[in-house]
């Protein structure tokens, strides 16, 4: 047998008194209200834990909020509001000549490397291309004022052949020299 067990079947009277020793009730009083009063200074974890997954919650939310505010804006930016008045067709006619164009810059970009002179047909090629994107953002702003006029649209798809036939000629000089 364990020690504490011989001592308490040896004191068996002293632990089965019914009733607690006089003042006993009083002095737990005591030390419930010491405990109250320290209370509001103690601040429960699970309540602390709720604040943080709120928090988490907001700023999980305003994240997307503040993602999809930003996309839209980008988009607006960016042009893409004004290919929706631009049917399908002519929306892939224009990137085809943009994409052409593009890869005409881009050999124009290789052929550039040295010499004076194709630098300056370089930087003229580069002149030439933001004054026929400016055109043709032009054009788009006044086709959305005109939606479905097809003088317009006509109108843009020349300017992005254009694009691509100057950016051609570009290319044929340079290979020239």
């Amino acid at each position: 047998m364990d020690k504490l067990e011989k001592f308490i079947t040896k004191n068996r009277e002293s632990f089965d008194d019914a009733e607690p020793l006089t003042g006993h009730f009083s002095r737990f009083e005591e030390k419930l209200d010491q405990q109250q009063s320290h209370s509001w200074f103690a601040i429960d974890k699970n309540f602390l834990l709720k604040i943080a997954a709120g928090l988490l919650i907001f700023l999980t939310v305003s994240v997307y909020i503040f993602d999809f505010a930003a996309n839209r804006i980008s988009k607006n930016l960016s042009g893409e509001s004004k290919s929706a008045i631009v049917p399908a067709e002519m929306q892939d006619a224009i990137n085809y000549y943009d994409d052409a164009a593009s890869a005409k810059l881009g050999q124009i970009d290789k052929l550039a490397c040295c010499g004076q002179d194709t630098r300056k047909v370089h930087s003229m090629a580069n002149n030439e291309m933001e004054t026929l994107n400016a055109n043709s953002a032009e054009l788009q702003k006044i086709l959305s004022e005109n939606p479905g006029n097809e003088r317009i649209q006509a109108a843009i798809i020349q300017n992005h052949q254009m694009k691509e036939k100057v950016m051609n000629q570009v290319v044929n000089q340079m290979k020239r020299k």
